[in-house]
């Protein structure tokens, strides 16, 4: 019988030492790919944080009112999250397409992204990224608006603009209104310098607000507006316009959606600011206890008016 000789391995020549570093090197590339993923797309881990900061990026644009349909609108937004991981565009939109097509990987990759939104909204609510205000706790909020929640204008439509009017619910002093919407105006709407107003209408005829400006060119717009009643007079009521224009031609073509008016009031504070008018000034304030919901029915009137134009 013949035996076979096994020659020790020489780890000192330059041949062998080239041989390991190849197959370590495969290992790396072996584990890194055990998810099958092909060379360029994005690991899962670090499509998990691109894809938080987008959404966190889509919150922070909410926001500010800035809106868009379509992702290719968005992209300006997201460049600086790209430069942070060191990636372009088109190898996130092939590593998208990618975990798209392979629903149980992208299942992983969101579970992770959950996660992280999950754990930044609890460090929120603990105040980690700013103080919780105990004032702020106890103020009341609820939705005021009793119109419709959704407007569309088109060439067949009978009116020419959206205008309303939310009259007194027991508003007060120091009250803040917030209104909120969505608007879409398209190019091919022909009304000219078309705006938004929003106000407090006071019974001595005062009226405290804002006005601004929009653009018809097609893009959905989240618009916010807080105004504070800051008079100490009677309030009669909310009022504005959606979308107003100073000039009408005949053709519409606009949207608005997800209308929302809330007031928020301190109770405790406005019932502090009764007690002090009540000593201060007894005849226009008599000192009957009142419900909260009627101290607004004690206050002066005066005669002076002030909108403020938004750019």
């Amino acid at each position: 019988m013949k035996v076979l000789k096994i020659k020790k391995i020489n780890m000192n020549s330059h041949r062998n030492k080239e041989y390991l570093i190849v197959l370590f090197i495969g290992f790396i590339l072996l584990f890194s790919a055990c998810d099958g993923r092909p060379r360029g797309i994005i690991s899962q881990s670090k499509m998990a944080n691109v894809l938080t900061e987008m959404h966190k990026t889509d919150a922070l644009m909410d926001e500010r009112g800035i809106t868009f349909n379509s992702y290719s609108n968005k992209v300006p937004y997201y460049n600086f999250i790209f430069k942070k991981y060191d990636i372009s565009k088109a190898e996130f939109d092939s590593s998208l397409v990618w975990y798209t097509k392979n629903p149980q990987i992208f299942n992983n990759v969101y579970d992770k992204v959950i996660i992280q939104l999950t754990d930044l909204q609890k460090d929120v609510t603990k105040g980690k990224y700013h103080a919780i205000d105990s004032i702020e706790l106890r103020k009341i909020r609820y939705n005021i608006w009793i119109k419709r929640s959704s407007y569309l204008l088109t060439k067949d439509s009978t009116r020419t603009h959206l205008d309303f009017e939310i009259p007194n619910q027991n508003f007060f002093y120091k009250d803040v209104y917030v209104f909120k919407f969505l608007q879409r105006i398209s190019p091919e709407d022909s009304c000219k310098n078309q705006f938004i107003s929003f106000q407090i209408n006071y019974t001595n005829g005062r009226v405290h607000g804002v006005i601004k400006k929009v653009k018809s060119d097609g893009v959905s717009r989240r618009y916010m507006f807080r105004l504070m009643a800051i008079y100490p007079y009677k309030i009669k009521s909310i009022s504005g316009q959606l979308l107003g224009s100073s000039i009408y031609k005949g053709k519409l073509n606009a949207k608005i959606d997800s209308i929302s008016l809330t007031r928020i009031f301190d109770p405790i504070m406005q019932t502090e600011i009764l007690k002090t008018l009540q000593k201060t000034d007894p005849k226009n304030y008599p000192t009957t206890v009142l419900p909260q919901s009627n101290i607004n029915n004690h206050f002066p009137t005066r005669n002076k008016r002030s909108l403020i134009l938004v750019k």
